[in-house]
């Protein structure tokens, strides 16, 4: 298999090093776009998304916090690296914090930067070949407000440590559990994810632990319980809070003995897998109300961790609802959309109550329904056009147009009523009527 041309972005206003890098990288089989100003490199953004960018720190009409700025809303994942002087490091420090990929410092080395596209290259190639989709966008560590969250769930990942992860419903407290789970020696193993409070409560313990043939009626065949389904794996307990008291005595019977027992079954089976659970109600509050144990909530709670809500990572916002407009474009074999202006501005100032998850819907439905390539506020936020003034009825609508066309007729007859009610073939009394109404 060939690896395909990668589309780098060039954006370096020296004339010289910009020339000998585009010269080095094209012999390099690499395809080199090269804009030498903050408006040029838009430019070349908006005409087509690169898979790569290298952009100088320091540039004519713009630093390259002005340019990370402006170019947000086109780079969805396309890795940005800064090239800086070590008078501007500080700057690309804070680069990095809000969401670019790296920094380099002049000089640096040319090979080890081609090396690092050629990776980038033979990624590219894999994901081609498996028709796969880049993975989803993960809302952590692209701000400050969540690169320590991001740090302790990298840490933690290396661990067996039951994790609590608490926040607000659609805040990404799944999305966090993946991410330990796929960066832990578990992650060929499955993940299974259980929603607490959406089980019956007759099948709660059926569904958790199994149960065999014949264990009550109904049950014809042998079913296998969301433990044995985790197995060496990782099962996710999302909002463990609203577990009933009964099983929350099961559950930490398994937590504390590493086994567990069909329903109906006569042999305990093991349970060699990691516990993630997740809640947004505040636990301590329920075992003092003493709707939730203390044992388990201290089995389960060994490491904590809070995720903070969207509108208190609005730096986020922007990074995010790019990519998920480019991966909903995908999806739906659509041009990759252009967020406007006010549409960014509105999606920074909306308070995201339904969070993360609020947001990727937002822009789905925002992309499925877009007439055009270009996003505006109210495609994101279409009840807002439900304030603008509307007709009060069908017939003030019809009113207004007549009107508009009584005003119309006196203009061309110079202010004649006489005139003006021929011309519209009614009475002078008629038209003084339907102008009485204005």
């Amino acid at each position: 298999m060939q690896t395909p041309t990668l589309d780098v972005l060039l954006i370096e206003d020296d004339r010289v090093l910009g020339g000998a890098l585009v010269q080095r990288l094209r012999l390099e089989g690499i395809e080199v776009r090269w804009a030498q100003t903050c408006a040029a490199a838009v430019t070349e953004l908006r005409r087509r998304k690169p898979d790569f960018v290298l952009a100088d720190i320091r540039l004519p009409d713009g630093s390259g916090e002005d340019l990370y700025r402006d170019a947000l809303r086109y780079l969805g994942g396309t890795p940005i690296i800064f090239a800086t002087a070590f008078a501007d490091i500080e700057q690309a420090v804070r680069l990095v914090r809000a969401g670019a990929d790296d920094y380099l410092t002049k000089p640096y080395d040319v090979d080890a930067l081609i090396d690092r596209l050629r990776a980038l290259a033979t990624g590219k190639a894999a994901t081609g070949a498996a028709g796969a989709e880049a993975p989803a966008a993960l809302p952590f560590g692209l701000s400050p407000a969540t690169a320590a969250v991001a740090a302790d769930l990298q840490r933690v990942a290396g661990t067996d440590l039951p994790v609590l992860l608490r926040g607000e419903t659609g805040a990404g407290k799944e999305v966090a559990a993946r991410m330990v789970h796929e960066r832990s020696r578990r992650a060929a193993q499955p993940f299974v994810a259980v929603n607490c409070g959406a089980i019956a409560h007759e099948l709660v313990e059926s569904q958790f632990f199994g149960h065999e043939r014949g264990a009550f009626t109904g049950a014809v065949s042998a079913h296998a319980g969301f433990f044995e389904e985790a197995g060496e794996g990782t099962l996710f307990l999302d909002e463990i809070g609203e577990l009933d008291t009964p099983l929350q005595t099961t559950l930490l019977r398994v937590l504390n003995d590493g086994t567990f027992r069909r329903v109906g079954g006569r042999q305990d089976q093991r349970f060699s897998g990691r516990i993630i659970a997740a809640t947004n109600a505040d636990l301590r509050a329920l075992v003092a109300a003493k709707r939730f144990r203390e044992d388990l909530y201290y089995r389960l709670a060994v490491v904590e961790i809070d995720l903070p809500p969207l509108r208190r990572r609005a730096a986020e916002v922007v990074v995010l609802a790019g990519r998920f407009a480019e991966e909903a474009a995908r999806r739906m074999q659509r041009p990759n959309p252009v967020l406007s202006e006010a549409a960014l501005s509105a999606l920074v100032a909306h308070d995201w109550p339904g969070n993360v998850r609020e947001l990727r819907n937002r822009i789905e439905r925002a992309v499925a329904l877009a007439d055009s390539e270009s996003l505006e506020d109210t495609d994101f936020f279409p009840e807002r056009r439900l304030d603008q003034p509307q007709p009060a009825s069908l017939a003030g609508a019809r009113d207004r147009a007549d009107l508009d066309q009584i005003e119309r007729a006196m203009a061309l007859a110079g202010g004649r009523v006489s005139e003006a009610a021929r011309h519209l073939g009614i009475s002078r009394t008629t038209l003084w009527k339907l102008r009485k109404k204005q």
